[in-house]
């Protein structure tokens, strides 16, 4: 099967409004042009709190064959809730935002008339409702896609409580009835797989896929002749993916090496900081002069930025296991601009930066670490006038991902 037709239901997509859904336009857009007539079924817009400008930029969506975009009313009143419980009715399972499900439903239902599917893509809640419904209703092959562990309290510390936190009834119910009817898990780390695999049944290497996120291209990029080292940091912050221990690593390099020249820009939203004030850390330090603070701006605005900087970084939180793959990573990778990663020891970035695809890793625990390789980086800057490089193209870029697929449609 080369032409396969997919309803590709991805709430998360389009518009283009955050990682999750940059992820998903990426493989949009290798997808339908490899092949594949997708009919995507998405959420509009919850509200602009969500802090990140959207773009409906069709260098991703060009090449897709129907657009539905839902609009479900996310406001606190008898109406919501009223949708809330016709959702339970409609399916059996609900928790909040589920009702997104009860409206799209409709409209998916609506396409699977008027076409034949061959397969079934989910992506991000609450489109896993919509898989164990119309999989079992229609009989469509189902493959769903994790790019991060299912169900938010069992995210791993310190984003939730745990593999092993205890749930409601009702969604152990649906993630037992997700094991068994669906076909295909694609996960972007083995990591991640595993993760899963320790609390949710269906899952095994037989009806599993590792499909990292996607380098649409690989560019050179050239380390400046300015004599002033400039890393960025695009993406949000917050009290998990803190960067403290980064700035007080930083003021400390600044403190010994009292010529240095180095610009930090962190672009994005800093959010749920409350607790640590980091602007005010920063504008109350010798650091005011060194670390700027940009609001967001579109995904393809944000890839036009980083040709203005030397090096990337990605700063995660302090879990005892990194399963997760940052999008930011394929995005970095494709302009060729080199990646300093804090992270934990024992971690998916890590793994990377040991196999040399990352050029620089600090233990996100570790303050001395993170001093280290910032003088790394900056010797590399001044005395070499080229950083390390990193690249992960055979395994990340969308060549790669789309056999991958074209993989799962042959054996489907």
């Amino acid at each position: 099967m080369t032409k396969p037709r997919i309803l590709f239901i991805a709430p998360s997509s389009y518009p283009i409004f955050g990682a999750e859904a940059n992820v998903n336009a990426k493989l949009l857009k290798v997808l339908s042009e490899g092949g594949a007539i997708i009919d995507l079924v998405c959420r509009d817009l919850r509200s602009p709190s969500d802090g990140y400008p959207a773009s409906t930029d069709d260098y991703y969506f060009s090449s897709v064959n129907s657009i539905t975009v839902v609009r479900t009313e996310t406001k606190a009143n008898i109406k919501t809730l009223l949708r809330h419980f016709k959702t339970y009715l409609k399916f059996g399972y609900v928790y909040r935002s589920a009702d997104w499900a009860f409206d799209a439903l409709k409209e998916c239902e609506r396409l699977i008339k008027c076409n034949k599917y061959d397969f079934i893509y989910t992506f991000n809640q609450p489109s896993e409702i919509l898989g164990v419904y119309l999989s079992e209703k229609y009989n469509i092959p189902w493959v769903a896609t994790w790019n991060d562990p299912y169900v938010w309290k069992r995210y791993p510390e310190p984003y939730g409580k745990g593999a092993k936190c205890k749930i409601s009834s009702n969604r152990e119910k649906l993630i037992y009835k997700i094991g068994e009817i669906c076909n295909t898990h694609i996960f972007p780390t083995d990591r991640l797989k595993r993760y899963m695999q320790s609390y949710m049944s269906g899952i095994n290497d037989d009806n599993s896929i590792i499909s990292p996120h996607i380098m649409m291209c690989r560019d050179n990029h050239n380390t400046s002749a300015d004599s002033t080292l400039k890393i960025i940091h695009s993406g949000a912050l917050g009290r998990e993916r803190n960067p403290l221990l980064f700035l007080t690593a930083l003021e400390s390099f600044l403190k010994q090496n009292t010529d240095a020249k180095i610009k930090i820009t962190f672009v994005g939203v800093v959010e749920r900081m409350e607790n640590t004030s980091i602007i005010a850390y920063v504008n109350n330090s010798i650091l005011k002069n060194f670390v700027e603070f940009i609001p967001p701006v579109t995904y393809a605005d944000s890839l036009n930025m980083l040709k203005d900087y030397d090096c990337s970084l990605i700063i995660e939180a302090p879990c005892e296991e990194g399963i997760f793959l940052p999008s930011k990573v394929a995005d970095y990778m494709q302009v060729g601009l080199p990646i300093f990663t804090i992270s934990p020891s024992d971690g998916t970035l890590n793994d990377l930066y040991k196999s040399g695809r990352i050029a620089y890793f600090s233990s996100c625990t570790n303050e001395k670490e993170i001093m280290a390789s910032l003088k790394r980086l900056y010797a590399d800057f001044v005395l070499h006038k080229q950083l390390r490089t990193n690249d992960a193209y055979d395994i990340f870029g969308k060549d790669t991902i789309l056999k991958i697929h074209q993989s799962i449609w042959k054996r489907n």
